[in-house]
């Protein structure tokens, strides 16, 4: 009986190593409206021996949940390590759905190149193959991650870069003028029937993001919604919708929006005071829905994996 219990402590023990081995918790430092923050992040390891290609996921406004669990064990099981950034949990918030500003932007895209600092040093991953996918508002720091500007901003090391981006239905309300991007691909999945974002901010940004010599491709899936990937329908009647704002930089780098005509920002970047405001009353509504498509999620999933094999696998 002795020898019984043994063994099973010892089979316990050695799940146990197992599991500590498979998962990992990492932590970075960005902020939180301008005061430091250390955000965390779960690493999922595949079975085999590094340095392994990683892929980063960044969740949406609803927070890390059965859809990044769904994405992270799928590349897993390519022989990717997973990272699942939690933006919310160390800030405090649980959603973001109806007040953007909880977590803004800025913050996650400042997540987003956190991260990629943190595997760049990591001796298990191969650092020339990480990869950056995420959804909604995570689609959009996925997308602005490839920027330049924000790179050198976050104080990521000459050489380090994203070598793949997978925007899933982000916002594109943010349009640079002549945006300088590094090289790595951008592959953008959209929904045509996407009342939350759009697509069309998406499918413009992306042409002007060719135009200076970015590798971009933009899928658009008919009669898919936001968050297509998967999930039951949902709608949220006090959530922001900006799907109608889109900030547009001039030659002059001066901000117009292009819903309202107003100017938010002058030459010298600086907030014109009240303007925000007033664009906002305007292209800014309240209500916001989404669901599953089938075929589109079977779709995304297919391709993503297409871009994995090619961009961090290297087959």
């Amino acid at each position: 009986m002795r020898l019984a219990a043994l063994a099973v402590l010892a089979a316990a023990f050695a799940a146990g190593t197992a599991e500590a081995q498979q998962r990992e918790t990492i932590s970075f430092e960005s902020r939180q409206k301008g005061r430091p923050v250390q955000v965390t992040a779960e690493i999922y390891w595949p079975a085999r021996p590094g340095p392994v290609p990683a892929m980063v996921i960044h969740h949406g406004s609803g927070g890390v949940g059965e859809r990044e669990s769904r994405f992270a064990r799928e590349m897993v099981a390519m022989g990717v390590a997973a990272v699942v950034i939690d933006s919310f949990k160390p800030r405090g918030v649980t959603s973001t759905v109806q007040d953007q500003t909880a977590v803004t932007g800025q913050d996650f895209n400042l997540d987003a190149l956190g991260a990629l600092k943190a595997l760049g040093a990591n001796g298990r991953i191969d650092r020339n193959k990480i990869g950056i996918m995420g959804f909604s508002k995570g689609g959009s720091s996925a997308l602005m991650a490839a920027h330049e500007q924000f790179i050198a901003a976050a104080g990521v090391p000459p050489g380090l870069r994203y070598a793949l981006h997978v925007p899933f239905y982000p916002s594109c309300g943010a349009q640079y003028y002549r945006p300088q991007v590094t090289r790595a691909p951008i592959y953008m999945l959209l929904g045509a029937a996407d009342t939350y974002v759009g697509y069309e901010p998406c499918q413009t940004y992306g042409q002007a993001l060719q135009a200076g010599g970015a590798t971009v491709q933009v899928t658009v899936f008919p009669n898919a919604m936001h968050g297509f990937d998967g999930g039951a329908p949902y709608a949220v009647s006090r959530g922001e919708n900006y799907s109608k704002c889109v900030f547009q930089q001039q030659a002059d780098r001066s901000w117009i929006e292009r819903a309202s005509g107003v100017m938010t920002a002058g030459t010298d970047g600086k907030p014109i005071q009240g303007a925000l405001a007033k664009a906002l009353a305007v292209c800014r509504t309240l209500g916001v829905s989404g669901g599953g498509n089938d075929a589109a999620a079977r779709q995304s999933m297919d391709d993503l994996k297409g871009y994995v094999r090619r961009h961090l696998l290297g087959s």
